[in-house]
């Protein structure tokens, strides 16, 4: 009763920031995300094991991170304990949406090793109680999440662009998106404003997206991210995940889009820049974010794919 599954991590362009349902992990708006094929988790999960036990890039989980992971598997009515292993292709609880992936891997794994047959919904809606942006990874490629779980809504080829996640930072965010959501809500003024303006720009982007629009998705995503921003640094205490390299890299799109390079940044709850572009302009995108004092790597990544299952033991058969 052995299954490993893959997910990928994704970025939003129109965000999640706020629940309206902090037990059930519902978001006050929807948000519009991509997956990112560089930004890969793979979670083996093993049942019929002595005591549930989980590990994320050799090191043992905490007692938090194990509660959650046994949350999804009590959802999906897993009862056996479970031998969780978890390794990321990427910086991990440093705003690259690694609980996003990891989640996404673990319903998928997790179900795959019980023998369960589980649509993408269900998987999407199992991966949502580990982490709310898992809901996204689980479709991977263009995904809206607005309530129980995320659907995609374009396929990873449906617009032709690269993002290229410059990496700011290293080590743990000093707030986990978690508590950050939970302390814009409760004590910044511009929250309710911050939502209001999700609730539209999620159709706006959209419309974008079919259309084909890189240059206004990309405008719509920036203006977007740098409002979620507004409204953290709001909050009291106030949240500032940036580091100086985060600013750096800000200008630094703004000067490419000066020199006619289309390029523009959004930012998760960390520091971490990632810049959308047309495909053929990613190395020169690319370039500039390296240059940048502070940087310590840059991802060139394409729109990817959904949670699957790539290997199961012979004992666990769908049913």
């Amino acid at each position: 009763m052995k299954a490993t599954a893959v997910a990928h991590a994704n970025i939003a362009l129109v965000k999640y920031w706020g629940k309206r349902d902090e037990a059930l992990l519902l978001p006050e708006a929807g948000s519009l995300s991509v997956a990112l094929d560089r930004l890969l988790t793979t979670t083996t999960v093993e049942l019929g094991a002595p005591e549930d036990s989980l590990l994320i890039d050799g090191r043992k989980a905490s007692d938090a991170e194990l509660r959650r992971a046994r949350a999804v598997l009590d959802a999906a009515g897993i009862r056996d304990r479970a031998r969780i292993e978890s390794r990321n292709d990427f910086p991990t609880a440093a705003g690259l949406a690694s609980s996003a992936s990891g989640f996404a891997a673990l319903a998928a794994a997790a179900c795959a090793a019980a023998g369960q047959r589980r649509g993408e919904r269900e998987l999407s809606a199992l991966a949502r109680l580990g982490s709310g942006s898992a809901a996204r990874s689980v479709p991977g490629g263009w995904a809206v999440w607005e309530d129980r779980d995320a659907a995609q809504v374009a396929s990873p080829d449906h617009l032709p662009m690269r993002l290229v996640v410059a990496v700011c930072g290293e080590g743990p965010k000093p707030v986990g998106s978690r508590e950050g959501m939970k302390r814009s809500r409760e004590t910044s003024p511009y929250h309710a404003a911050w939502i209001e303006q999700c609730r539209r720009d999620l159709p706006e982007a959209l419309r974008l997206l079919r259309a084909r629009d890189l240059a206004g998705l990309g405008a719509l995503a920036e203006r977007n991210a740098m409002r979620m921003h507004a409204d953290s640094l709001a909050a009291d205490p106030p949240l500032l995940y940036w580091e100086p390299a985060t600013v750096g890299c800000l200008h630094a799109v703004r000067r490419l889009r000066e020199q006619g390079t289309g390029a523009w940044s959004t930012i998760d709850a960390g520091p971490h820049v990632a810049a959308l572009c047309a495909p053929e302009d990613a190395p020169r995108v690319e370039a500039a974010l390296r240059s940048v004092p502070g940087v310590r790597d840059a991802l060139v990544c394409a729109p990817a794919g959904g949670a699957r299952v790539v290997e199961r033991s012979s004992d666990a058969r769908p049913r």
